[in-house]
């Protein structure tokens, strides 16, 4: 019975988002590596210090398509008889020769559980940008031979965010929820005769929401797979990513679906210590429909706190992290 009511729950919490518009905080392929950047509560989420960092080249074969780097670093510690995690994270989102830029600290305090960890985390960071990454849109390529662009509204200014989270994290599974873009940051267009900003119209970033949740089904000592899910939504947008992910002690490789865009295949590897991964997407449905699809490259790191110096941990990589 207790179930029953969770699905019914889980189904109705589906049904009542509308279909995805906008585009800030574009979804990546192999979420589960940067995790800790949609959510500060996985700040510190194991005894190890992590090192990640994601480039996604979106839609290739449109003019100016985006590009985005996401880097991540964070780790554990003990204080005052305490459980504490601290990190730093950021992003660079590139369109053409434009510019948006996030630099972010991380902190999060964990409460040990008899069934694991329960995380409460906190992000404030400065944003940089150039460009309208919401109202950004694919125009052009209607005449034969011409080449579809990707165009977004010119914008300028230096903006503070903030973001907070909490999660649960076991040795068999996680689940987080954060809220992104707390204080709405808000900025104005640029003028494109003028060179400055337009009093006429402003706009803001909207508060997202992130649920996260995976779980780890181990079919023997070194086989394991892991279902996740990742369901974004915002002020008229919704977004849910299903993955199914295979993990062996040296190789994993999986699939995934996206609501309104496509699917994707993923495979990593793991050499000396370093987690080595690619993802491509195959986009069916909204503005990816018209590219050659989208290519992500990944590097993770993880190595014991407090031991840097040499240890290979090739049982990490049957673990959800």
């Amino acid at each position: 019975m207790r179930k029953v009511r969770i699905q019914a729950i889980w189904l109705l919490f589906i049904s009542c988002f509308p279909p995805l518009q906008a585009q800030w905080d574009a979804p990546v392929t192999r979420y589960w590596t940067v995790k800790g950047h949609y959510n500060p509560a996985f700040t510190g989420g194991d005894e190890t210090i992590e090192l990640s960092a994601l480039y996604r080249f979106q839609w290739a074969g449109i003019q100016h398509a985006p590009q985005r780097v996401i880097f991540s670093a964070h780790q554990s510690f003990h204080f005052l008889n305490r459980h504490h995690g601290a990190g730093v994270t950021g992003y660079r989102n590139m369109a053409g020769s434009l510019r948006n830029d996030l630099l972010a600290a991380q902190y999060s305090y964990i409460l040990p559980t008899h069934s694991g960890n329960i995380h409460f985390g906190l992000q404030a960071g400065m944003l940089n940008l150039a460009f309208n990454e919401g109202g950004a849109h694919i125009g052009g390529g209607i005449a034969e031979g011409s080449q579809p662009s990707f165009n977004a509204e010119g914008v300028k200014g230096q903006l503070a965010d903030l973001n907070a989270g909490i999660a649960w994290q076991g040795d068999n599974g996680y689940a987080g929820l954060s809220f992104l873009h707390l204080n709405e940051p808000g900025f104005r267009i640029l003028n494109d005769t003028l060179d400055q900003q337009s009093d006429s119209l402003q706009l803001f970033i909207p508060c997202t929401i992130h649920l996260m949740v995976g779980y780890n089904i181990r079919l023997s000592r070194s086989l394991a797979i892991e279902p996740m899910v990742w369901l974004q939504t915002g002020k008229g947008t919704t977004r849910l990513q299903a993955t199914l992910r295979t993990v062996t002690e040296r190789f994993s490789g999986g699939l995934s679906w996206r609501s309104a865009d496509g699917y994707s295949l993923f495979a990593a590897t793991i050499i000396e210590g370093f987690e080595i991964g690619y993802g491509y997407d195959h986009h069916t449905r909204g503005m990816g429909k018209r590219s050659r699809g989208s290519h992500e490259l990944t590097l993770r790191y993880l190595l014991p706190a407090g031991q840097p110096q040499q240890k290979r941990l090739p049982q990490k990589s049957i673990r959800l992290l």
